[in-house]
């Protein structure tokens, strides 16, 4: 019998989270978020202890096996709080609200995330992880339970009353609304903030732990091609490079972990998120598009390849996370011994990729493992090796496929296998300007399935669910859900130009203006039910993922474009409006959002290419995917029955002529002449 059959389980089995379901045989009596616990806090006026995390996260899993496993913390928690355990994934808006108590309290943040929260929901005392025993300058966890149940007896007015004060602080901080013009300024000013922190040496922006920042990227090519100033595109360039050579990347499987401990991106926490994955293989491929630089696209075809072997739920979706973490210990699943590498390639062929990928004897990584790395460019070692670059290549290409075969044999670190509907949309997105990159139709194909499973599962009437898994779609959207998924369906329009997806697309972006929108004052709300905290939340701010507000500003701005709505564009800028002292001030926390204020002032593109059918206009189409042309809505009419004639005013008037595919270009509410040749219309889409 297994000691899960033995264990009495607590009210956390019935979830659906592989977070919470972690914690569903802990002695402690977990509370799902939700009306119970808090009717509970406030029937025994007891204060909430709540802790917040997610599978994939190293430190939640530790403190879960050091502490929640524990007979004598559970009896602490359980005598004197109330224990609500959150999964950050699926509750973005609790995450939002009580990491930015606890960073206001202590200075920081993180995860796991533990609160201390009074019955009416208002935070007093937090921090991130605290170990079993004291250490680090931390106390021992039951010696801060103690405290916090002993301030909570004798002290509970004082303690009432820091809570309402840092409460109402936190509300004002919320307390957005339009001010101030929008203009090219705030870009320049943007730009030299976002730079100043580029480190020129190993790329990226400011020192350890490092995080890729796919947004910061995503608006210095934007940048570059409004100045021109060169450091824009250097700084993306040696980012891009410095991070596919890293062991962030994972040179085997693809994909990338989630950030760097360290300054030159060697030693990684090793989780895999499939948010920053599409993040990033979507900076790769404009950086491509850009740069005509074959690596980013093989970078870009990797990353989008690994979503598809390891992350494809078979109904169409795509999961959430990869853990960091095997019982072998922590990162043990990527690394390897020089051993271990020539037992699968052969003394010869292990030696040539040992050089390449810097596993020594001494490794650079715990038990002397090493990281895979690439210590140089392939120029140079095969100069080194003593033979040609392309059998260099051919060699590296068979080893890698070895050895990855190899470390499936391994025990796989665990997939947190639940479906959010906004990382989907982001993965939409990717998968669907992959293949208007690349061409490759399998990229397609695969965001045409997630975008059916999405639309067709957690859109209920006029709602979306943010979370599926075990056949169950639950739990209200929040603002990212809508925005996320609105933009991936436009993206993957411009990739098939099927009517359904801008049609869907406008419709979901309605419902949540409907849903968030603050009539009053501009922006959108992150939350539907905004009695549910004790503040509304209206973010901002982009961190690893771009906020629900910058990409809904942007989308409205593209819909606006589709539809000829100036009302839609008009919402947006009164959303950028509403951030614009962030953008002045903390540019660097709002640059996706500085994405949607360059469309804005760069004068977007409006394409429509005509034709009888697809194959006809096919090379037209493949010459605007072909090029970086970010500020733009591209449509395609072909035999589709006049469907996306019903929706957007674009299409009026535009045919194809003498039996040709033509492309219309319109700008500033001017059209060039029609083009049917390629060669025309590569030298009408310059700059």
């Amino acid at each position: 019998m297994s000691e899960a059959q033995v264990r009495k389980p607590n009210r956390l089995v019935k979830e659906k989270s592989p977070y919470l379901l972690k914690h569903a045989y802990n002695p402690v009596d977990w509370y799902p978020w939700g009306r119970e616990a808090l009717s509970r806090a406030k029937n025994d006026n007891k204060p909430i202890f709540l802790s917040i995390g997610y599978s994939s996260c190293h430190w939640c899993n530790v403190m879960e096996r050091e502490s929640y496993e524990d007979e004598k913390v559970a009896a602490i928690l359980n005598k004197n709080f109330i224990p609500v355990k959150v999964d950050r994934e699926e509750r973005p808006e609790v995450d939002e609200f009580y990491m930015k108590a606890v960073q206001a309290l202590t200075g920081r943040g993180g995860w796991p995330l533990n609160v201390f929260l009074t019955p009416d929901l208002r935070p007093f005392y937090g921090g991130t992880y605290f170990p079993p025993e004291a250490r680090y300058g931390l106390p021992s966890f039951t010696q801060l339970l103690d405290f916090v149940a002993k301030l909570w007896k004798e002290r509970r007015s004082e303690v009432q009353d820091n809570a309402g004060r840092l409460t109402e602080a936190l509300k004002q901080s919320y307390a957005k609304y339009e001010k101030g013009e929008l203009s090219a300024g705030l870009l320049d000013a943007a730009y030299a903030s976002v730079v100043s922190a580029f480190d020129p040496e190993f790329g990226g922006f400011g020192g350890a732990p490092k995080f890729p920042l796919p947004t910061h990227l995503n608006f210095l090519l934007r940048y570059y091609l409004r100045s021109k100033k060169e450091l824009a595109l250097r700084s993306v360039v040696k980012t891009l490079e410095s991070i596919a050579a890293g062991g962030i990347h994972d040179h085997l499987g693809g994909g990338f972990h989630r950030y760097s401990t360290d300054k030159v991106w060697l030693v990684p926490h090793f989780e895999k998120m499939l948010y920053d994955n599409a993040l990033i293989a979507r900076a790769y491929l404009e950086a491509h598009q850009l740069t005509a630089d074959p690596r980013f696209a093989n970078v870009a075809r990797g990353v989008l390849d690994w979503l598809l072997a390891e992350m494809a739920d078979g109904g169409g979706g795509f999961y959430s996370a990869q853990d960091a973490d095997t019982p072998e210990g922590e990162g043990v699943y990527y690394t390897w011994t020089v051993e271990e590498i020539d037992s699968v390639l052969g003394e010869r062929e292990g030696e040539i990729f040992r050089e390449c990928f810097g596993v020594t004897s001494n490794g650079n990584f715990e038990r002397k493992r090493s990281i895979l790395h690439l210590t140089t460019s392939l120029e140079n070692a095969a100069r080194r090796l003593g033979i040609p670059e392309a059998e260099l290549e051919r060699s590296l290409a068979h080893s890698k496929k070895k050895l990855y075969e190899e470390r499936l044999k391994r025990t796989r670190p665990e997939t947190d296998d639940k479906i959010l509907t906004s990382w989907n949309g982001l993965a939409i997105s990717a998968l669907s300007y992959g293949c208007q990159v690349l061409g490759e139709k399998r990229y397609l194909r695969a965001a045409e399935r997630c975008a059916s499973f999405i639309t067709g599962t957690m859109h209920k009437g006029e709602r979306l669910l943010r979370r599926y898994r075990d056949g169950e779609s639950a739990i209200e959207g929040t603002l990212e859900d809508y925005s996320f998924l609105t933009q991936g369906l436009l993206d993957l329009y411009e990739t098939d130009f099927e009517a359904r997806w801008l049609k869907t697309a406008i419709q979901i972006n309605g419902e949540m203006t409907k849903l968030f929108g603050d009539e009053e004052r501009g922006g959108f709300f992150m939350q539907q039910e905004r009695d549910e905290l004790p503040a509304e939340i209206k973010e901002g701010y982009d961190g690893p993922t771009p906020s629900g507000n910058s990409v809904a500003a942007l989308n409205l701005l593209r819909i606006g474009e589709f539809t000829g709505r100036d009302d839609e564009r008009e919402e947006a800028k009164r959303t950028l409006r509403v951030f614009r002292d962030d953008l002045e001030g903390e540019p660097s926390s709002h640059t996706y959002m500085l994405v949607a204020l360059d469309f804005l002032l760069g004068s977007p593109r409006e394409i429509v290419v005509a034709g009888g059918g697809r194959e006809q206009v096919h090379p037209l189409v493949r010459e605007i995917h072909r090029r970086f042309i970010p500020n733009k809505v591209l449509m395609v009419l072909s035999n589709d029955g006049g469907e996306v004639e019903k929706v957007s005013p674009l299409a009026e008037g535009k045919k194809a002529l003498g039996g040709k595919a033509t492309a219309y270009i319109c700008q500033n509410y001017t059209c060039k002449k029609p083009i049917t040749d390629t060669e025309e219309l590569k030298s009408a889409l310059s700059f």
